[in-house]
């Protein structure tokens, strides 16, 4: 017969590896907290505070992530264009932050494996188009 000391004494849950299961799918969160040990509200409190995904979130793939900080690239050239009252300074070096950012996110998608490395040709492209649009804004 068990006693309650017996409960106090079990090892604590592995937080990692319900993590894992958790974020991974394994198995649905009833099923974790049986094998674990541990509540659904201990699973919930977990998941709040350390910001675990949700079984219905999905993660952004690096695809969507480029597109996003090309998106946000194009917003800022806009921006820059505009922007008469701002140092031309910061905002290149703002502009230049997030190309560097952009090439990062390319580098980690050719990391991948059965992905082509990303093609250089582009980013000089780009840089290109905004050096033409600096010295534009330049000669205003």
């Amino acid at each position: 017969m068990e006693s309650p000391d017996d409960f106090e004494r079990q090892a604590p849950p592995d937080w990692q590896t319900i993590r894992a299961e958790y974020e991974g799918r394994l198995f649905e969160p009833k099923t974790i907290c049986k094998r674990h040990g541990i509540t659904v509200s201990q699973l919930r409190y977990r998941r709040q505070c350390e910001g675990w995904l949700s079984q219905r979130e999905r993660r952004p793939k690096e695809a969507v992530l480029v597109s996003r900080m090309l998106k946000v690239l194009e917003r800022q050239i806009r921006d820059l264009e505009m922007a008469r009252n701002e140092p031309v300074e910061k905002r290149t070096n703002t502009l230049a932050t997030q190309v560097k950012t952009l090439d990062k996110l390319i580098e980690l998608g050719a990391a991948e494996r059965n992905v082509d490395p990303a093609s250089r040709k582009d980013m000089t492209d780009l840089r290109a188009k905004l050096v033409k649009r600096l010295d534009q804004f330049k000669s205003r």
